[in-house]
């Protein structure tokens, strides 16, 4: 008998070629899985790079306007004002 304490581990007894097929869908699963987590965090990276992009292009344009502002009309400032 078990002694007073310890813990007693069920074991299982299981065919070969069950446990082989059991492996085989569990892996085919896990295939499956893989593949659609790979496609979700695809699509959110370029739904995040679109938006960086856009933010950076923002950025760009403020730059450069503001080049041009200061560097054509430098000593003209009535005209912008």
């Amino acid at each position: 008998m078990t002694e007073e304490g310890q813990q007693k581990v069920p074991v299982a007894v299981v065919d070969r070629d069950q446990f082989n097929e059991i492996m085989a869908r569990l892996d085919k699963i896990d295939e499956k899985i893989e593949f659609y987590s790979g496609e979700k965090f695809l699509r959110a990276g370029k739904s995040v790079g679109r938006d960086l992009g856009a933010a950076y292009g923002i950025c760009a344009g403020l730059i450069i306007i503001l080049a041009y502002i200061l560097f054509v009309y430098s000593g003209n400032w009535v005209r912008v004002i």
